[in-house]
């Protein structure tokens, strides 16, 4: 796929990022690191798309790899901030250390942080979609609200897309597996990828028009 088409097709993360703009004020502050990371994809796809252009592709793989860490981050961060962690920040401190730690060995064992690193990108994503899929059991069976007016089912349902796409083309891309598959077969993958990343950035944005107001409480005397 022409780089110019992917970019466009990335740039829809913008969507959700001015409705972010927009409802920023209006909106639970549990919401607030869904946006962030919007803002933060728009400016990574932003330097990668320049990084490409100029052909400084050591840049490109080290704008993924250090973006995989910080949207590992900001995910978590969400998840914790709906009580996937029983709202207990040691756990959420200690699974971010944990991932930091495992991000820092394989650059190490990499030897560089340009060089790709597809183990921490697999296990992050296998991370995610379980928190995922952990929370959509939770808020179905504890909120009776009507599913398909919760943005957390809209998000959640995002990242399950999003990142089991993405475990499969990181999968194709490592080494040991990479060997049997063509170079046709990859690219194919990313095709399908920067399609699934329009769809998920439109489910995203619908999922941000779906957040409720905040609640204002007012004391009694």
């Amino acid at each position: 796929m022409n780089n110019d088409i992917q970019f466009l097709l990335s740039l829809s993360i913008s969507i959700t990022l001015i409705i972010g703009v927009i409802r920023y004020k209006l909106i639970d502050s549990s919401y607030y690191p869904f946006f962030y990371l919007a803002g933060i994809s728009l400016l990574a796809e932003v330097g990668n798309y320049f990084f490409t252009k100029n052909k400084i592709y050591p840049f490109v793989t080290a704008t993924i790899n250090i973006f995989c860490l910080i949207e590992f981050i900001f995910y978590t961060w969400l998840f914790h901030l709906w009580g996937l962690f029983n709202f207990k920040l040691k756990i959420i401190m200690a699974i971010v250390v944990s991932y930091f730690m495992v991000w820092i060995v394989l650059v190490l064992f990499a030897g560089t942080v340009f060089k790709p690193l597809f183990y921490f990108r697999i296990l992050y994503s296998l991370t995610l979609i379980f928190f995922a899929v952990t929370t959509f059991n939770k808020f179905v069976i504890q909120e009776r609200a009507a599913i398909f007016k919760n943005p957390k089912f809209w998000i959640v349902a995002g990242i399950i897309i999003f990142f089991s796409f993405y475990l499969l083309i990181q999968s194709a891309n490592l080494s040991l597996f990479g060997a049997t598959t063509s170079k046709v077969f990859r690219r194919g993958l990313t095709g399908v990828v920067s399609y699934s990343n329009l769809i998920v950035n439109l489910i995203f944005a619908i999922g941000a028009l779906c957040i409720p107001r905040k609640k204002n409480f007012t004391k009694l005397f």
